[in-house]
């Protein structure tokens, strides 16, 4: 029996000394130990070190595998990459596209809280990063066509047209009724153009994130393991937004008899052209030099569009913990987590045209819808801690979040004309590094 006994506890310390501490030869051979039952290891590296530390340092007891419950506290640095959600914002030689290639490092936090037995755990955690944020400012060199005149009075122009943004402009801009106004005798856009010498347009662009995480999770694996595979429960939440902003000298230039000197109402509030609404007001559209619309010419006009989305995920995933490296104050981990959820996402499309100073014309269009579908999540991490004592230790590490199936903000485009469809099927790689202290009792 003594025998038995010395065989497994030998075996058991040269799996928690694995990599690290002397080699196991260097055991007295005539080790005596006590008989015991259940789980007890004199000055252990703290039970696999997943423990509470050296637990039996005051002689062997029966059993000494007691609950012992943790509490971290990590600072977060992590950026935010989703370099397939880009969409164009105008053509041409100063192209603008929403910035959807990736993130700075943005600051947050983790908060997690457990509490181990003898052969499994019981584990919350919280993360929250705020304000991923991209952002692009300036003015152009060009001036921009918003129909066919690319080709002509604005060649060589930047542009708006079915493919890029402001679309409801470009359809306005192309209206045609066959009786009624017709913009297509004039060429739209704003200046410089020709003999016009406008100062060029501004420009705002900006791309935000916000991420929220909560899990509730039991693992599996006596105290003593260096494996432990965990199930439970997943919400997180990603909130994006993204807005264009563009300002300057509105110009309607002739390419034939009879054009109106402007973008007229009819045109941008027609269910075939703009399919836009008269917010606030005259309903008089927007005038070139000529006043001829109403009011005093030429307009100074501001474009602007705004998509937001919020993803709202809840599943079950699956955990597996590996103590890859161990000593008495320092070992090396890692963590795989994956899980399929349901995603309930809502995206909402915004339009505003808004005269400004010769004009006070806004008009404009809102659009939303929402939608519940499958979504994935899978994370990697590696990490490393350093005991202090038996009750504080430091941790770092770096961690990879994978998310596919959510709903991107610079991916709810929308064709002139048409209701709004949410896309989800965007992905978003997280990914940074985290430093902490864990408490232990």
């Amino acid at each position: 029996m003594r025998r038995l006994v010395k065989s497994s506890l030998l075996s058991l310390f040269a799996a928690g000394f694995a990599g690290f501490g002397s080699p196991l030869e260097s055991y007295s051979a005539d080790l005596e130990v006590e008989p015991v039952s259940g789980i007890c290891i004199e000055n252990s590296p703290g039970l696999s070190s997943y423990g509470q530390g050296n637990a039996c340092n005051s002689g062997c007891r029966p059993v000494c595998a007691d609950p012992f419950y943790y509490f971290d506290v990590d600072y977060l640095f992590w950026s935010r990459n989703s370099g397939s959600a880009t969409s164009p914002i105008i053509g041409g030689p100063e192209a603008l596209n929403y910035g959807g290639t990736g993130s700075d490092f943005e600051s947050g936090v983790r908060l997690k809280a457990g509490a181990a037995f003898e052969n499994f755990e019981l584990q919350f955690s919280w993360s929250r990063i705020d304000n991923w944020n991209s952002t692009q400012s300036g003015q152009l060199v060009n001036g921009i066509s918003f129909d066919s005149g690319i080709g002509t009075s604005f060649a060589g122009a930047n542009f708006i047209n079915g493919t890029t943004g402001f679309r409801s402009l470009f359809a306005a801009a192309e209206f045609n009724p066959g009786g009624g106004p017709d913009e297509t005798l004039e060429d739209e856009g704003l200046g410089p153009v020709g003999i016009f010498a406008d100062a060029a347009p501004t420009f705002n662009v900006q791309y935000r994130s916000d991420f929220n995480d909560y899990e509730f999770i039991t693992k599996f694996a006596p105290i003593t393991s260096r494996i432990k595979f965990g199930v439970g429960w997943r919400h997180a939440d990603l909130d994006e937004l993204m807005s264009a902003s563009i300002t300057g000298t509105f110009r309607a230039v002739d390419n034939a008899v009879g054009a109106n000197g402007g973008l007229s109402h009819a045109a941008l509030t027609a269910a075939n052209g703009g399919n836009l609404t008269l917010i606030s007001g005259a309903a008089d559209g927007f005038d070139d030099e000529t006043g001829l619309l109403g009011g005093v010419g030429p307009d100074m006009l501001n474009m602007n569009e705004r998509s937001s989305t919020t993803n709202s995920l809840d599943g079950v995933q699956f955990s597996l913990d590996l103590l890859l490296m161990e000593s008495d104050r320092f070992l090396i981990d890692s963590v795989l987590k994956v899980g399929a959820y349901n995603n309930k996402s809502t995206g909402t499309f915004i339009e505003t045209y808004s005269g400004i100073g010769n004009d006070n014309s806004v008009y404009g269009r809102t659009l939303t819808d929402s939608s519940n579908s499958v979504a994935f999540v899978g994370q990697v991490g590696l990490g490393s801690m350093y005991r202090f004592n038996d009750y504080v230790r430091f941790r770092f590490g770096w961690d990879v979040i994978f998310l596919s199936g959510v709903a991107l903000a610079p991916e709810q485009t929308t064709l002139a004309n048409t209701t709004y469809t949410i896309n989800n099927d965007g992905s978003l790689v997280i990914n940074g590094g985290h430093v902490g202290l864990e408490f232990v009792y």
